[in-house]
């Protein structure tokens, strides 16, 4: 169980397929879900095989404005989607770093309806891999882990729709995992990243660079974990279409969330549930988020 987790500090970064609206970073999306951390940054676990399932639920009834506000139209979209990622922790060391690698492969279950039109969708998202991720332990509680994400445009994908599940980019996104753990005490963890995005080719439509800061804290009691987690997530490039910025504000997205989470230990597994409730949306959704990890090592 030490062996998960650990584990569970460390697989901080990754993509579940994040609903892209097709009319609202393009239509508000992204690649990596703000918030998706929870208790997994910052860690590595010994060499060896793991496996994350992440199911995640959002559901929201309002689209805002570049103020915050609710956009006047009616608005909906629910998703369930089931991330499987899987990840390998070798013996071999790099920068006096642990060296591991990890792919991501999300299913998800979309509806959506916009202003009167309906749309469902069910498929793969856009599957990520991450090639190289180094982590150091800085002290007996503290320790660091270093990678790049790259998001694949593999999943579906019709910019003709009114929703997606894939979002038809490249994206690339440095990402850094940074945490403490007292197993008898206190924890917190913090995940930074940025995301770099190539053009949508079928729209010609290209999303700006953002940054996301996901966090958790918790307390430890007798295998149980209590705290809460969120994120901050903040675009500080426009969005362009054919090389012009698109509106005034060039559509940059932020968006704040926090609520509670908790963790426990059950054989051989972890399991993590939290709900995540946004209290600031800009040129996004705005609504509810519901994660559950069950991890164990192969």
């Amino acid at each position: 169980m030490k062996n998960w987790a650990a584990c569970a500090a460390f697989l901080y970064a990754i993509s579940f397929a994040n609903v892209d609206l097709a009319w609202a970073t393009e239509s508000g999306g992204n690649s990596y879900p703000p918030g998706a951390s929870i208790y997994l940054a910052g860690a590595m676990p010994p060499p060896g095989e793991y496996i994350l399932f992440q199911p995640n639920y959002y559901t929201a009834d309002r689209m805002n404005d570049g103020l915050g506000n609710k956009l006047p139209l009616d608005f909906s979209v629910e998703s369930v989607s089931q991330t499987f990622r899987g990840f390998v922790v070798t013996p071999y060391r790099l920068f006096g770093a642990q060296v591991a690698s990890e792919v991501i492969l999300p299913i998800v279950d979309l509806h959506a309806e916009v202003a009167g039109q309906k749309t469902s969708k069910l498929g793969f998202g856009d599957v990520g891999i991450t090639p190289l991720m180094l982590g150091w332990r800085l002290g007996p509680n503290l320790s660091l882990v270093w990678g790049t994400d790259i998001f694949m445009p593999v999943g579906q994908y019709n910019a003709a729709a009114l929703a997606n599940i894939g979002r038809n980019v490249w994206s690339f996104q440095p990402t850094l995992g940074l945490a403490y753990i007292d197993p008898q005490g206190w924890q917190a963890q913090v995940s930074p990243r940025l995301a770099f995005n190539t053009t949508n080719d079928a729209t010609r439509y290209h999303s700006g660079s953002d940054f996301d800061l996901d966090f958790a804290v918790a307390r430890n009691v007798d295998g149980w974990r209590f705290g809460v987690s969120g994120y901050f997530y903040v675009q500080y490039e426009d969005d362009t279409q054919d090389g012009l910025k698109v509106g005034t504000d060039g559509y940059r997205g932020k968006a704040f969330a926090v609520g509670p989470a908790i963790s426990h230990d059950i054989g051989p597994l972890q399991a993590t549930f939290t709900w995540q409730h946004e209290f600031v949306a800009e040129h996004r959704a705005q609504g509810e988020n519901l994660w559950m990890q069950l991890g164990l090592r192969l």
